[in-house]
């Protein structure tokens, strides 16, 4: 008998990543893109393309899938098996499970990215017989996932653990992309770090910020920063980029407290593209300052193993649990 394969799709802000993989995990064969925003639909076809191009990259045949799982940001309405009003993509709704399974001919399971990624990472990461852990993304926005006394939290609509939307600051002087003012992600996401930092500069001297590299390294336009702009400047010592991101790091600390305190956990990996690019940048300010707000016992914090594929594991692993 031919053996079976999932596909483990990873939809985000910015990117779509997916791989062929056994029941172990391997992967087969791996292909990331820009995702197609042209419609909501061009999304579900773009996923059915992988699918299909995933599988003629390793010599497998359609009829070899039984399954696809899709890790997605959110919010998610699972019964109509799709995004709704997503919060980094310009749509009201998005297609996925129905048209997907409808091609494919194949169980289409979705389910939150920071959702999938915590269960990954129990089932193939640093998790491995914890039962009460949590994984934190920094990317294009925040998010998390939990598992609490071995149960994985989803919630009612599949968005449990949006912790990027916990309120950080409560006079809220910066948007989220979600529509609400003083959240986590309007602070110290990929996406809306150079909101703060565009922000903090109105208090810093005219002369300390013509002075700085990070003034060289936009030219002296601060509306072309980036987030990769600022953290390549800390990393080559710039004085000015360094206080930044250690104070972004501080705002990291307090939504990681807040982790903390709501759900007790044993260890906290942390992934997305800022973590994983800034890695001692981003977590040696959270682990220095964290203590400050927390009331329960720190554990262990650190970037997960799993890397980039964190929501590509999820997603296979969510398969996985749904096979037992």
């Amino acid at each position: 008998m031919a053996e079976k394969y999932t596909i483990g799709v990873d939809l985000g802000g910015t990117q779509v990543k997916a791989a062929l993989s056994d029941d172990e995990g391997n992967f087969i064969a791996k292909l990331k893109e820009r995702i197609d925003k042209d419609s909501a639909k061009a999304i579900s076809d773009q996923i059915i393309r992988i699918a299909r191009s995933l599988c003629s990259e390793s010599g497998a045949n359609s009829t070899d899938l039984k399954s696809i799982g899709i890790a997605s940001t959110g919010p998610l309405d699972l019964r109509k098996g799709g995004l709704i009003n997503p919060t980094n993509l310009p749509f009201k709704f998005v297609p996925l499970t129905k048209p997907i399974s409808r091609e494919l001919k194949i169980p289409t399971l979705l389910v939150n990215d920071c959702i999938a990624g915590v269960l990954g990472e129990k089932v193939f990461g640093a998790g491995k017989g914890l039962d009460n852990l949590v994984y934190i993304t920094q990317g294009t926005g925040i998010g998390g996932g939990a598992i609490v006394d071995g149960h994985l939290l989803s919630g009612k609509d599949g968005n449990a653990v949006e912790i990027g939307h916990i309120v950080i600051d409560y006079m809220g002087r910066l948007k989220c992309g979600c529509g609400k003012r003083g959240h986590w992600e309007a602070y110290c996401s990929g996406r809306n770090i150079p909101n703060f930092v565009r922000m903090k500069l109105r208090g810093i001297s005219k002369k300390k910020i013509r002075d700085s590299l990070l003034f060289k390294n936009v030219r002296g336009d601060f509306s072309k920063l980036s987030s990769e702009i600022l953290f390549k400047s800390a990393k080559c010592g710039d004085d000015l980029s360094s206080e930044l991101v250690e104070e972004i790091g501080r705002l990291n600390a307090v939504g990681f407290a807040s982790v903390i305190n709501a759900y007790d956990p044993s260890l906290i990996t942390v992934g997305g593209s800022v973590a994983l690019r800034n890695k001692k940048l981003v977590i040696g300010p959270i682990k220095k300052y964290v203590k400050d707000y927390t009331r329960n016992r720190t554990p262990r914090i650190l970037i997960t193993p799993l890397g980039e594929d964190v929501g590509i594991y999820g997603a296979i692993a969510t398969v996985l649990k749904s096979e037992t």
